[in-house]
């Protein structure tokens, strides 16, 4: 299993009426929390890097910053979630090197 770092804007899914949606992650981090609030995509990409995450965002474009590393080969992206309350899609993007 891999972790994943949540984005700010949905950081709502590390609450606990959301933890059936992280079961399948060992550990959960949030930016805000766990990485300074105002980090850049580029940031939280590194920090997926160096533990082993996966990022969860509401942001469908976050991935093209990823790439200002030049580790970052390859970004997949799917649809997590359907956040009914904000009426917007949450991917789950995987950053491959």
């Amino acid at each position: 299993m891999k972790n994943v770092l949540i984005d700010k804007q949905v950081s709502n899914l590390a609450d606990d009426e959301h933890k059936e949606l992280l079961k399948n992650f060992d550990k959960s981090y949030v930016v805000g929390v766990d990485l300074k609030q105002t980090s850049f995509d580029e940031n939280c990409a590194s920090f997926c890097m160096d533990n082993n995450c996966d990022f969860l965002t509401a942001d469908a474009k976050a991935y093209t910053h990823f790439f200002k590393i030049n580790k970052i080969k390859s970004v997949e992206i799917s649809q997590f979630h359907y956040d009914n309350k904000a009426e917007r899609n949450i991917y789950l993007m995987q950053i491959i090197i």
